[in-house]
């Protein structure tokens, strides 16, 4: 039975060459391109789900209320919190905690120096909370002893090569001698951790001891294991006690709280200074998997529209076999094989066209997924399943539809009832174009908020600027000598160094600062971001002054500058003169206002501008860390030359530069991926969709080539009967866009929330969105439509 049921299906696709490309090529798109996106979300979803313990792992986190209409929460606690926890709180079974004390490591290593940022201290017991599979060295030891080494298997080649590094010894490191004494697969991309050195504790003087037991420096990087994952709400509970026992000096305004390890990577776009390397988005969770379904639904569509449509030519064969004893059901059964056999024969195909694209798709999302012998078999399952739904989607209302016609006015020619059909197809066509519709707004929104993201003016210039990082303390010494040879460079117009940079990709200061109108009066702190620059700051990134001056020379050491949001912050009427006070470790410090800048960018689009001060690079708040080089010119010489002043001052950092243009486009590698995927989910919707209404658009001519013949005769011109046949699908289109538009607008102004600064969804986007919809779908049955109209009306009449 089954054997026939293929055979009568394969008989069937064969004699309809046409219907069976058309339908293959629609649900090979919708297939391959939404499992693709299944399995990019499927890893989205994953993170962190490999560690055995990974439904009892909690990270710890704080929340910062001083500031009540801002709350912050931060990824980094006080280090006393994981002891306290474990042995006070009975929930807890083990805590470990990592640290991060300085920007890098630098060591020297046969003669060859190596600066690596990508680095943890651990407490001994890490490898017993965290899965990370050893393939050197003993992961029980490997963190017990102080000056321990564990490297990722691709730092140890780096390293030393072929040589086996376990027990190797680095003596000149950062830290002092350090030994190896393990070594680790690299992290899955699936993890928030990502570090390529993981250091035992490197410190065990006094000071380090007194600060693992303080409750007043947040410096840890803390994760704990329940015994019962149950017991979190439990021990949620019990924080504010422990707060206020061991910080009451913060009241109220701080809080302890705990994020599931799984959730890390999906929900931490509002913690702040915490372990994950990158953030993930649940609303691009949601888009990609509403985009695949969207994808899959037009493709079905295609199906259910061309199956129907051919109704009537299928009508006899239906009577027929219903004459010769075929049941309903049977015929359903007959109808349904062909629909899977048409998303099998798509499935198959499917892989082959993934493993061409993979490629692509992982230049667009910064993954690294394939296909291989071993990959295959876990990509088969959605594959398959993804399959029978279409199929079953595709074919239950076809099968139904033709296995219900009445054998009798089959057998006559067809004259049935198809007018509830022709709705229902119509119906689908609206559907369809109304997804494609959304997908064409959406792929124009995110590109206009991209280019005006790269175009808008952020309030300073950020072409050919070079920032190279000061990793030394020599250099920090002598570097007003530095920054004259790098003004020597041919090239370079302008030098200039701060602690931090506009566009800072690291953590920037913050302060607490008191403003004054007069000596006496102080009002309610304010917490402001805080950058020392030096007197060429301004004019090498172009910063416009709004009022009063920039820094002249040393002699402004105590002098400061607002930016415009910062004088709104402190309600200064008349800020030149105020006196701003801010509270270091060696007591009070306090600066005079000399200028206000204008409102620059110094954070990405996404935030709107905060309060910032900008005080003097000698200021006692904050070093120097960057010099900022305008350069115009031959780029390699001009980095050459950069290179070998940086080298001539500091023998033993390899130097650490970057584009600042290019640092700042990586704010939004999201968004581009994001847009780039919608780009080609938008491409590939339309194609489907077109693909569809080509195919529908052939078998509605062929349907009606008498009545063309006849109009011909009585005297219809082409442009008549273009018109005319053309008309139902503008309609179907016209009635889409009405469905579509409020429904992208919905969406797109959702996304468009994430951005601070943003374009405006106005009616011209969606009016274009339509016309591009439009002028589609008449290009794509314009060529069966032409060929219809000017037929000659002979050979119309004489069609039998």
């Amino acid at each position: 039975m089954v054997k026939s049921y293929l055979k009568f299906a394969y008989r069937s696709l064969t004699r309809n060459k046409t219907y069976a490309i058309i339908n293959v090529m629609g649900l090979v798109i919708g297939i391959s391109f939404s499992c693709m996106l299944y399995i990019y979300v499927n890893h989205e979803l994953s993170y962190d789900t490999f560690h055995k313990k990974s439904d009892r792992i909690f990270r710890a986190i704080v929340t910062d209320k001083r500031a009540p209409d801002n709350p912050r929460s931060y990824g980094v606690t006080v280090p006393a919190l994981g002891k306290e926890l474990v042995d006070n709180f009975p929930e807890v079974e083990e805590m470990v905690r990592l640290h991060r004390f300085t920007g890098q490591v630098v060591f020297e290593l046969n003669g060859q120096n190596f600066q690596e940022r990508n680095w943890y201290t651990a407490d001994p017991n890490f490898f017993s909370i965290f899965d990370i599979e050893f393939v050197g060295g003993d992961e029980a030891t490997a963190l017990k002893e102080p000056n321990s080494l564990v490297l990722t298997q691709s730092m140890a080649v780096k390293f030393f090569g072929n040589q086996d590094p376990i027990g190797q010894m680095i003596d000149k490191c950062s830290f002092g001698a350090v030994k190896v004494t393990g070594v680790i697969k690299d992290h899955p991309n699936n993890s928030h951790l990502q570090f390529d050195m993981l250091f035992s504790s490197v410190r065990s003087d006094d000071a380090w001891m007194t600060y693992l037991n303080s409750w007043d420096d947040f410096g840890a990087y803390t994760y704990i294991v329940l015994k019962d994952k149950n017991s979190i709400d439990g021990l949620k509970a019990k924080m504010p006690d422990l707060q206020k026992k061991n910080l009451p000096k913060y009241g109220d305004a701080l809080a302890f709280d705990f994020q599931h390890i799984e959730d890390i990577y999906l929900g931490s776009e509002a913690i702040e200074e915490g372990t994950e390397s990158a953030h993930g988005e649940r609303t691009y969770i949601y888009i990609f998997s509403t985009m695949g379904i969207f994808l899959l639904m037009i493709a079905c569509i295609n199906y259910i529209n061309l199956a129907t449509s051919r109704a009537l030519a299928r009508s006899r064969e239906v009577g027929v076999r219903k004459v010769v004893g075929a049941f309903k059901s049977q015929l359903i059964v007959q109808f349904l094989s062909e629909s899977f056999t048409i998303t099998l024969i798509s499935m198959v195909l499917s892989i082959g066209v993934m493993d061409m694209v993979f490629p692509y798709f992982n230049q667009i999302t910064g993954k690294n997924f394939d296909i291989n012998f071993q990959s295959l078999w876990m990509y088969l399952p959605p594959l398959f399943i993804i399959a029978l739904l279409v199929g079953f989607i595709s074919g239950i209302y076809p099968a139904i539809y033709l296995a219900k016609l009445k054998p009798v006015s089959s057998l006559k020619g067809g004259e049935f009832n198809e007018r509830g059909a022709m709705s229902f197809r119509k119906a689908l066509v609206v559907f369809q174009f109304a997804l494609t519709i959304v997908m064409l707004v959406s792929t124009i929104v995110i590109g206009r908020q991209l280019n005006f993201i790269q175009n808008t003016d952020i309030g300073f210039d950020k072409n050919q600027l070079v920032v190279v990082d000061i990793n030394s303390g020599n250099v920090r010494q002598q570097f007003q000598s530095m920054k004259n040879e790098y003004a020597n460079i041919p090239g370079v117009s302008h030098v200039a160094v701060s602690s931090r940079v506009p566009g800072e990709w690291k953590n920037i200061q913050e302060r607490y600062i008191w403003g004054s109108g007069t000596p006496d009066g102080i009002s309610d702190s304010v917490k402001v971001y805080y950058m020392g620059f030096d007197e060429d700051m301004a004019e090498t990134y172009q910063l416009k002054i709004a009022d009063g001056r920039y820094f002249s020379a040393i002699t402004d050491s105590t002098s400061v500058l607002l930016n415009e949001s910062a004088v709104i912050a402190l309600g200064l009427s008349n800020p030149l003169g105020s006196l701003i006070r801010f509270n270091t470790d060696k007591g009070e410090f306090r600066a005079t206002v000399i200028g206000v800048l204008e409102d620059f960018n110094f954070q990405s689009l996404h935030q709107k501008i905060a309060p910032i001060v900008i005080g003097t690079w000698n200021n006692p708040l904050q070093y120097i860390d960057y010099f900022t080089l305008k350069i115009s010119g031959d780029t390699e010489k001009i980095i050459a030359g950069i290179t070998e002043v940086h080298e001539k001052f500091d023998e033993r950092t390899p130097i650490e530069y970057h584009f600042l243009d290019q640092q700042l486009a990586s704010f939004y590698v999201a968004e581009k991926r994001v847009g780039m995927i919608f780009r080609m989910g938008g491409a590939l919707s339309i194609f489907v969709a077109c693909l569809g209404l080509f195919g529908l658009a052939t078998y509605n001519i062929e349907r009606r080539t008498k009545e063309l013949g006849i109009r011909k005769v009585l005297g219809a011109s082409e442009l008549n009967l273009f018109i005319l046949l053309s008309s139902t699908f503008t309609r179907q289109v016209g009635i889409a866009y009405l469905i579509a538009a409020p429904a992208a607008y919905f969406i797109m102004n959702k996304w468009l929330d994430i951005f601070e600064y943003k374009i405006s969804l106005h009616a011209g986007i969606f009016l274009v969105s339509g016309a591009i919809a439009l002028f589609i779908a008449l290009a794509t049955v314009s060529y069966r439509t032409l060929k219809a109209a000017f037929a000659s009306p002979i050979h119309s009449l004489r069609q039998e």
